[in-house]
This record gives C-alpha cells, structure tokens and sequence, in this order.
C-alpha cells in the first residue's frame, strides 16, 4: 500500500516538473546569472530597488563592483505615459490609462548585450474633488506595476541561455 502511495506522489511530482510548474515568485535563473551585478543610470530607481529585492529573494548573489567575468544587469530609465480614455461633461479628463514602460540590457561576459523592453499599463480614474486621494491611489498603481516589472524581468531572465 505504501508504495502505491509512493509511486503516486511520484508520478504527481514528475508531471508537475515536467510541465513547467513552479512557484510563483520563485525563479531559477541560469547559473551564468547566479552571480550578478545591478545598475542604474538613477542611483535611487525604485524600479532597481525591486529589482535588486527579488534577485536577493531568489538566492542571487548579488557583486557591488562590475568585473569582466560577472554578468551585468542594467536598469535603463523607466518612463511613465498618461493617455486619455474618457471625459467627463465639462470637459475634465475622467479616465486615464497609466503607462509603465521599462526597459534594460543584460551583459553577460564576453557576449553582445542583449537588450528587452516591455510596457504595462492600468486604467486610472480621476476625481478632481478628491485629487489628494486619487494622487495616493495612483502612487499605489505605480508601485504595484514596479513589482509586476521586476517579476517580468525574472521571468525574461530565466529565459536567457
């Protein structure tokens, strides 16, 4: 009996594995990026300080100083779009769509850097009656896609031979 139960859970485990499955926030990069080093044009990114949270979080051994035999990870300059979706009768914009677009190279040593962008975007509503509120809510959005972007930079990451 007990080594049905056995070959069940093995069975179970090995399809699970063989499908892909893992959890989510955990990521297995390449052994060329186990040891890496972050930058940023902007010391204070808070892009790269999500960033440089995750790598930690997933055992990333994270150098201070660029050397030639260590990858690089450089966070280029995120940049932020508003686009109109709706007006209210006077005139007032009602609803906006928030735009994030990240973009960053990696440097693996000796190699040609490879470049990725990407955008994410979430609708916003403005009331102009309550700007303090909605200023607190789409700083909230912001930090929100600045997580979503650091998972998406992993998941690129892991993906790179």
């Amino acid at each position: 009996m007990k080594a049905i139960w056995l070959l069940i859970i093995v069975v179970i485990c090995s399809s699970l594995n063989g499908c892909g499955f893992r959890l989510k926030g955990h990521y297995y990069l390449p052994d060329s990026l186990k040891k890496i080093h972050l930058s940023s044009d902007n010391k204070f990114s808070p892009l790269a300080k999500q960033v440089e949270r995750r790598l930690t979080q997933n055992q990333v051994d994270l150098v201070k100083k660029k050397t030639a035999n260590i990858a690089e990870l450089r966070i280029l300059p995120e940049q932020f779009q508003r686009k109109t979706l709706s007006l209210f009768p006077n005139g007032q914009v009602a609803e906006y769509e928030l735009i994030y677009l990240v973009r960053y190279q990696v440097q693996k040593p000796n190699k040609e850097p490879l470049s990725f962008n990407f955008e994410l975007s979430r609708e916003f509503q403005d009331d102009p009656n309550n700007a303090l509120a909605k200023e607190r809510e789409r700083q909230l959005i912001l930090s929100e896609l600045r997580v979503l972007a650091s998972d998406r930079i992993l998941s690129q990451l892991m993906m790179i031979q």
